[in-house]
């Protein structure tokens, strides 16, 4: 009895001390399964070339929402129509380490530097809406997306000739040029497109020529200039590059009572205004170069960061505008009012 007493005073002993162990330690938290790290959000830097009028804003409206579509952020900055301000601007972004530089050029032999920063930096790059004197799918030069404003100068010309040709009876004629950026990519590729038919005319002659940075004053301006050097009858023409530069010479031509030439008009860009003033007779064709570029942009950074390839070179269609279709003009128009848009 003794000895089943000390038995059962071990196992109560026993019984007590587990009671009061503590209890099992779990696993270290390095052996649970972790959740997914966050996945990097990629950084494009944008270097517009200028915000002078209502394309350029479009344009970099545009940009920033396909990057902010595809969960990116935008680092940008305009460079204000000043070339070295455009390579310092790509300089200092391409600091702030980018995964994809985005460039819209604002002179084709200025801007071209843009290509040795982005090699040295070891980031591709997408040259957008104008070009640059550098063969893109070479280094880091990924791709080049613009528009054919070859095909726009083609289109602006052979218009001329057949207003000519209507007031005339034949292709003659004087024509006055409210010229964009000589050094622009788009009024270099559009003169291609002009001198290529005008070629074939050689009694069209484009008399004046005048720069007016793409705005609505320097329009204005150029043409009061040609009005007062060309009295009436000796202008038959005017051709515009950009519909703000349309929009202030047709201001011009009203405030001086040049009425002759309201249906004489041809131009590019597209923008809402110009399209109205093609149903109202007063521009004969407007062509358009819109100015969405971000989707084809965004999209060709993505492939290129995913190791995939991308054509050199890519298009954005353009649009034409005739006042002897007035009908499919206000079509266009009431489309883009309805959904707020300017081109």
């Amino acid at each position: 009895m003794k000895h089943l007493k000390i038995v059962s005073l071990v196992v109560l002993i026993a019984t007590l001390l587990a009671a009061c162990a503590p209890a099992a330690i779990q696993a270290p938290a390095a052996t649970q399964p972790q959740a997914a790290a966050p996945a990097k959000q990629l950084v494009f830097a944008y270097s517009q070339a200028e915000l002078v009028n209502a394309w350029r804003v479009t344009n970099q409206k545009d940009m920033e929402a396909q990057v902010a579509k595809a969960g990116g952020k935008t680092i940008t900055a305009d460079a204000n129509q000043d070339p070295s301000k455009q390579l310092a601007d790509v300089e200092n972004m391409l600091a702030q380490k980018p995964d994809c530089l985005i460039v819209s050029p604002l002179e084709s032999k200025a801007s071209a530097p843009v290509v040795k920063l982005a090699d040295d930096a070891k980031v591709p790059l997408v040259i957008i809406d104008r070009t640059i004197e550098a063969t893109p799918g070479q280094g880091m030069y990924k791709t080049e997306i613009t528009q054919s404003h070859v095909l726009s100068g083609k289109l602006l010309a052979e218009k001329t000739v057949e207003l000519l040709k209507a007031k005339y009876g034949s292709a003659k004629g004087n024509v006055v040029h409210v010229q964009g950026l000589a050094g622009a990519s788009p009024v270099i590729d559009a003169n291609k497109g002009w001198d290529e038919v005008m070629a074939q005319y050689p009694d069209i002659k484009v008399v004046a020529t005048s720069d007016a940075g793409f705005t609505k004053d320097g329009g204005m301006k150029v043409m009061e200039d040609f009005l007062q050097r060309f009295p009436k009858g000796e202008i038959d023409v005017v051709r515009s590059d950009y519909s703000d530069m349309t929009m202030g010479a047709l201001e011009a031509i009203k405030n001086a009572g040049r009425s002759e030439l309201l249906g004489y008009v041809v131009g590019e860009g597209g923008h809402v205004k110009a399209i109205e003033a093609v149903v109202a007779g007063e521009i004969a064709r407007e062509t358009q170069t819109p100015p969405y570029f971000g989707e084809k942009a965004v999209a060709s950074c993505l492939a290129i960061l995913s190791g995939k390839a991308v054509d050199a070179r890519q298009q954005v269609d353009i649009k034409v505008f005739d006042a002897s279709k007035k009908a499919e003009a206000q079509t266009y128009l009431d489309s883009i009012k309805a959904a707020g848009l300017e081109f």
